[in-house]
């Protein structure tokens, strides 16, 4: 395996991701978007870092989604959109 910046980051940005479906005050859509997107972005770091030739590409969005997705946790925790889940 052959590890550089962006498998790591690539692999880190995915367990952000499936972290993040874990926090409370998600919907299942929610969950099931982190969970999906951490196990590609996981899945793509680790395809990457076996292969032993070949041009790979890793898009600006292994290091935008994980900070977007983490905002979004953060809002929707402190009552962003007015929602509250006190009942």
């Amino acid at each position: 395996m052959q590890w550089t910046a962006y498998e790591i980051f690539s692999v880190i940005s995915g367990l952000i991701l499936i972290g993040a479906a874990f926090a409370p005050g998600l919907s299942l859509k929610d969950r099931v978007y982190a969970l999906l997107g951490g196990a590609l972005f996981t899945g793509y770091g680790f395809y990457v870092a076996n292969q032993t030739s070949g041009t790979y590409e890793f898009p600006v969005f292994i290091f935008v989604i994980p900070a977007v997705a983490v905002l979004y946790v953060l809002y929707k925790l402190f009552g962003g959109a007015g929602g509250s889940s006190a009942g």
